[in-house]
């Protein structure tokens, strides 16, 4: 299993600027952010020529798109969400990144995410391009518990789970984020990996206690039932905290990026 790093630190840079960091530290993929405020790194509503280019940049550093991340800048029942899997197919991305939505401990909620995202399903199956949603603390999906509970009713050929360990470890006092991924590896389409503070609070701490190895998550052993997933090429860094709109110097970005590869590479090997 490679390693791939999320644009999304990137946030206050170009994506030209992000694509030269992200090669030059050693990983193979990207989530590409299409989060406006965030980390715009692709736009929506641009012609073709304009995501070919996109495309040809990826590619020319030698790096492959893991997923597009969508979250805050594309919505599933928007207009414009044929044209976005249009771009996905034109970039080459396998994956859309997004969250469900709806409210943690609710039955109600679940079920209309359940329904929300089959009729999504339907819309992709169309173009080829998959979903894969993160389990979120604060949202109707976001336990193992919760997973299972709806990947039972959903199309799970479109439909698959973008699995981050540090919401998992923040979703309950008791979570184990090593045994959920063992009881839901089977739904997984995407891997995101970063350490987390020892605190169980739902906000994300600070930027240091995410960068791996600095933290409390138990990454090897994460690591290790990640490997397993044979279907998923990449674990891919994904850390808050230096994104748009922090003005974080790019040198502390990228010591980031440095240090969670460094960390990270032998637990992949």
């Amino acid at each position: 299993m490679e390693l791939g790093c999320s644009t999304i630190l990137y946030g206050d840079y170009s994506l030209d600027v992000a694509l030269d960091g992200i090669a030059r530290a050693g990983y193979k993929a990207i989530e590409l952010c299409a989060r406006p405020g965030m980390a715009p790194h692709l736009e929506v509503g641009k012609p073709d020529f304009y995501y070919r280019e996109v495309r040809d940049k990826i590619e020319s550093r030698g790096l492959a798109i893991e997923s597009i991340a969508g979250t805050g800048g594309i919505g599933f029942t928007g207009n414009d969400f044929p044209r976005f899997l249009e771009v996905a197919n034109i970039l080459g991305a396998p994956f859309i990144a997004e969250g469900a939505g709806g409210t943690q401990d609710d039955e109600e909620s679940l079920k209309s995410v359940v329904e929300m995202l089959n009729k999504t399903a339907e819309v992709v199956s169309k173009y080829g391009v998959k979903l894969t949603i993160k389990p979120h603390v604060g949202n109707a999906i976001y336990s193992a518990d919760t997973v299972l509970q709806a990947m039972k009713d959903v199309d799970q050929e479109w439909v698959g789970i973008n699995y981050d360990p540090t919401h998992i470890w923040r979703s309950a006092p008791d979570a184990d984020p090593v045994e959920s991924l063992k009881r839901i590896k089977q739904y997984v389409f995407t891997l995101r990996i970063r350490d987390n503070r020892a605190s169980r609070e739902r906000p994300i701490g600070h930027v240091e206690t995410q960068i791996a190895g600095k933290g409390a998550m138990p990454l090897p052993a994460i690591a290790d039932v990640m490997k397993s997933i044979e279907r998923v090429s990449y674990a891919t860094l994904e850390i808050v905290g230096t994104h748009g709109g922090t003005n974080t110097p790019l040198e502390d970005v990228q010591s980031v990026v440095e240090q969670s590869f460094a960390y990270l590479k032998p637990l992949f090997e």
